[in-house]
């Protein structure tokens, strides 16, 4: 039980280090971001491990120090947990900030050193202008393949019902005839159900009428 003690204790030091680290700016990278969050669920694991086996200490001073513990271990995940949303909210603004700076002075050198341009709207450069070009590509590109891929899934999936439809349909032929019903019974079966198709096609058609007659003539 020491052992994973000390582990967990490990993870906690190594997480508040990186927290340290990504707060001061030293490092902002998405790796380090992704060690973060794969470390909070590292210590999750350990945390849950090192409780089941205190649950199952038999000395009872022993079992209270180690729940104690892990209800410490348990508030500092949480916090540290809290801490790095914080701080991820902090650096995008810090980016916004940075990013819409860099635009008015990119504004300003376009309008000759003025303070701020009289019309908000600039026209883009012809670096700006590709790239939103290649981003406009790019998500139509994207699209277009999930269109294609959505389209192909119903296709097969009106295939394999249809192919559903017609096993079924042999079933019950083969039914029918296992029953002993003769071919006229089948026939006869046959053309109930197409009559039956065409009556509520007719009826619902006569419904639609009878609506669009209402609407027109009366209201």
């Amino acid at each position: 039980m020491n052992s994973l003690y000390n582990n967990a204790l490990k993870q906690t030091h190594a997480l508040q280090r990186d927290l340290d680290k990504f707060q001061s700016g030293q490092d902002a990278s998405a790796g380090l971001q992704g060690q973060i969050s794969a470390s909070f669920n590292s210590l999750q694991r350990s945390i849950e491990d090192y409780e089941n086996i205190a649950k199952r200490e038999l000395i009872p001073v022993k079992k209270e120090t180690a729940l104690t513990r892990v209800a410490k271990f348990r508030h500092d995940l949480q916090e540290m947990k809290t801490r790095f949303e914080a701080i991820k909210k902090q650096q995008e603004n810090l980016k916004n900030e940075q990013n819409r700076d860099n635009l008015l002075r990119r504004a300003n050198r376009g309008s000759g050193g003025n303070n701020i341009p009289e019309h908000p709207y600039q026209p883009l450069s012809r670096d700006e202008f590709a790239f939103r070009e290649q981003n406009f590509v790019r998500n139509t590109d994207s699209q277009l393949d999930e269109f294609i891929g959505q389209a192909q899934s119903l296709l097969e999936n009106l295939t394999d019902q249809h192919n559903i439809l017609k096993k079924t349909q042999k079933k019950i032929l083969d039914t029918a005839n296992y029953l002993g019903l003769s071919q006229n019974a089948i026939r006869f079966i046959e053309r109930r159900t197409s009559q039956d198709k065409w009556i509520f096609y007719g009826g619902m058609v006569f419904t639609v009428f009878c609506i669009w007659a209402i609407i027109h003539y009366i209201a």
